[in-house]
This record gives structure tokens, C-alpha cells and sequence, in this order.
């Protein structure tokens, strides 16, 4: 088995319930879009996050104060009418069978090193997918996030606030 396989394999095993949950909703809404896409972009990853709102991904946008709401809606708006730019279609990369953007790839491998930030098999969940989307400056999902106000670092620090709660030993 390649190498790129076999890291491929231990990506989606990493990825814990709410962060399959979020990738099931992006690659639906790839399929399901109105405008066919070549494949899994940024924006289909960030809306998958966003239709998660009990996850900490939803639970960290939402104490930052973004309406998830109105963030779904803006993110639907642009999948379906955002426009290319002058440049040729990219190839795709295929990940667990589905065609992605290089650039969803890429945040997924931005998502696997936020978790492995915190512990090497700790499982990647839709804040790391949060945290990857900002972290690709010029992905489609991380650009609408910052021009809903979200900024890598104050994310990043919502989380840690969040995590420091769940640490709570009583």
C-alpha cells in the first residue's frame, strides 16, 4: 500500500463522530449542488461544519457570535453562484473515493495537524476542520469565514477557552 494511501486510511479513521458528520453533509452537498462542482471544495467542508451546530466547531462559531443561520446561507449562495476565476480547472485529488478540490485536500491535512496539536491520535473534529479552513488563505470556506468576522487567531483561542471547560474534574 502507498504511503499516500495508507495516511489517507489513518486520516478518516481519525476523524471522530462530528467531523464525519460534517464531511457526509460536504460531499452531499457536492452531489447535490445545482451546478455540478469537480469536486469537494472548501466551501462544501465549511458548510458541513456549519449544519453541525451541537459540535464544537458550531459551538465555537456560535460563542464567537456568528449566526450559523445566516453563515449557512451565505456559504449555499456562493456554492451555487460563486464563479471561477479566468484560471483552468484543477485536478482533483480523490480522497475516501470522492474527488476533492487540492485545496479541501489541504485543509483536511491543516484539520489532522490542529488535532495532532493537542495529542497524536487525538480524534480530528469539526473545530480542527474549522481551524484548517482559516488556516488556507485563499480557500473559498477560510475566505467567507473572515468575511464573516472569524479570524484564525481568535478561533483559535475561543477553542482553547472551550477546552479548558471540558477539563472541569468535578
Amino acid at each position: 500500500m502507498a504511503s499516500e494511501d495508507r495516511s489517507q486510511i489513518m486520516e478518516m479513521a481519525r476523524m471522530g463522530r462530528c467531523a464525519k458528520l460534517a464531511w457526509e453533509h460536504a460531499v452531499e452537498a457536492r452531489e447535490t449542488n445545482r451546478i455540478p462542482r469537480a469536486g469537494v471544495m472548501t466551501g462544501h467542508v465549511l458548510l458541513g461544519v456549519l449544519k453541525e451546530p451541537s459540535c464544537a466547531g458550531g459551538i465555537i462559531l456560535a460563542k464567537m457570535g456568528l449566526d450559523l443561520n445566516v453563515a449557512i446561507l451565505h456559504t449555499e449562495f456562493v456554492l451555487l453562484h460563486g464563479r471561477r476565476r479566468d484560471t483552468p480547472e484543477q485536478p482533483t485529488v480523490d480522497w475516501e473515493g470522492v474527488p476533492h478540490t487540492p485545496q479541501a485536500k489541504l485543509v483536511l491535512d491543516h484539520s489532522l495537524e490542529e488535532a495532532n496539536l493537542f495529542y497524536p491520535t487525538y480524534p480530528i473534529g469539526t473545530e480542527h476542520l474549522l481551524l484548517g479552513l482559516l488556516r488556507d488563505p485563499d480557500g473559498f470556506g477560510g475566505r467567507l469565514l473572515r468575511f464573516l468576522g472569524i479570524e484564525l487567531d481568535a478561533a483559535r483561542a475561543t477553542r482553547d477557552a472551550f477546552w479548558q471547560i471540558l477539563k472541569l474534574g468535578e
